[in-house]
């Protein structure tokens, strides 16, 4: 039955890898590949659920949480994990660990990754209580963010004060966004210890390089949101964090009453609303799940709003792409001929030039009729809507796909799906990891 789209946005959520030809390499055009990206080194699938997925530029690296106990030797925690795939040499490795490569303890997963461009840090969520020394916090249910450094095999909890004190027992801190270099981590938390003064929790910045953290969900003149904030989404260089908030107090005339997008120039201090339409009115519906291109022009994100656009007749979740500079918002749930439909839970591009979506509507493309869900990729500069949640021949999923990521030129779209007839030999009956690549 094709509905509204559920937001998307929950733990284990999102997907992403694979491809004949070596990423980063020059050479001619090849065929459009599927292929399963949560499996072990020796291309075993996994025994557990996977989700919740990133990709490195290039789209060499894939992060991934899974909750299969056969991706990597040794996994006996019983959780679910943060796994990276090698798409060049084909090996799975697990980094949601500590720094001694100790795998986490028992029953408390991790999950939610991040990945810098080149695929050195992968900044993540977990509750074990394990992965540094001194953690309180988790003793009592708590969450924290981490990230893992690849290649110096240490572990570093970023939800932390300028100070380094941890955030308070039992906060919970999730839904990180890492800029290309892995310097700055946004996350959202509801502990109040991370900076001084009022305003609670919401969405912060930290500096790995000096240590600082900083609240993100603030006003122009610096007052914290009045409400809960989260899903951050960072520019490549860290100076812009896109964010979902229904507070009113972070722009001028917010009176909507609704969650809407807001834009923090850490920079220049300046927040704006970006859930806007061209001539900069205020969305007459709720706005969520915001991705931000590399130099932090444009914003990718849904709504229920019918007044973004002219025409938006479909009442349904849209996805729309808003250029701040050029002040313009246009709508991305299109087909290749304009006809609108329904979309949620986009992912732009670092170019900027590709927007990703999951979306039930069947006129998106010629030929849907699996009458599910599926992931299209918007090219909006030429115009063209593709499906992407298809097999190697082009057959369409006869399962539900859903929550995408996107490599840095758009070419390689990650997705998750119940499909099983979207590789060959898909027999595990699990939610799995796929990336489609062009």
């Amino acid at each position: 039955m094709r509905g509204r789209l559920v937001a998307a946005g929950s733990a284990l959520c999102l997907a992403v890898l694979a491809s004949v030809a070596a990423p980063g390499t020059a050479s001619a055009a090849v065929s459009p590949v599927t292929s399963r990206a949560s499996v072990s080194g020796a291309g075993a699938q996994a025994n557990g659920q996977s989700g919740s997925v990133a990709i490195s530029a290039d789209g060499r690296y894939l992060a991934f949480a899974s909750a299969a106990s056969n991706l990597v030797p040794g996994d006996t925690n019983d959780a679910s994990d943060v796994f990276v795939r090698d798409r060049r040499t084909g090996s799975t490795s697990r980094v949601s660990v500590a720094d001694s490569g100790a795998q986490a303890a028992c029953c408390r997963g991790s999950d939610a990754p991040a990945i810098s461009a080149d695929g050195r840090y992968v900044a993540f969520a977990s509750g074990a209580p394990d992965l540094v020394s001194g953690d309180a916090s988790n003793g009592v249910e708590g969450i924290d963010v981490f990230v893992r450094d690849r290649h110096s095999g240490t572990t570093t909890r970023v939800d932390v004060s300028g100070l380094g004190a941890q955030a308070e027992a039992g906060s919970r801190s999730t839904a990180p966004a890492i800029s290309a270099d892995g310097r700055y981590v946004a996350f959202q938390s509801d502990a109040t210890n991370l900076v001084p003064g009022a305003g609670g929790g919401g969405v912060f910045m930290h500096d790995m390089w000096i240590g600082s953290t900083r609240r993100i969900s603030v006003s122009g003149t610096g007052q914290p949101a009045n409400g809960p904030a989260g899903s951050p989404s960072i520019s490549a260089d860290g100076r812009y964090v896109a964010f979902e908030s229904p507070a009113s107090n972070l722009v001028p005339g917010d009176t909507n009453g609704a969650s809407d997008v807001f834009l923090r120039d850490v920079q220049a201090g300046i927040t704006q609303r970006v859930s806007v339409s061209g001539s900069g009115a205020q969305g007459d519906g709720a706005s969520f799940h915001p991705s931000i291109d590399g130099p932090g022009w444009l914003v990718a994100f849904e709504s229920d709003a019918a007044n973004l656009v002219p025409g938006d007749t479909n009442d349904n979740v849209d996805v729309f792409l808003r250029d701040w500079q050029g002040e313009l918002t246009r709508r991305i749930s299109v087909s290749g001929t304009g006809a609108q439909a329904s979309g949620g839970a986009p992912a732009i591009s670092t170019d900027g030039a590709f927007v990703a979506f999951t979306s039930g509507s069947a006129n998106l493309v010629p030929g849907d009729t699996n009458d599910d869900h599926d992931v299209f990729v918007r090219d909006w500069i030429s115009g063209t809507t593709r499906r992407a949640s298809v097999s190697g021949t082009g057959g369409q999923g006869n399962g539900l796909s859903y929550a995408v990521t996107l490599s840095a030129g758009g070419h390689a779209v990650g997705f998750l799906s119940w499909a099983t007839n979207l590789v060959p030999a898909d027999t595990n009956g699990a939610l799995d990891v796929f990336l489609r690549s062009t």
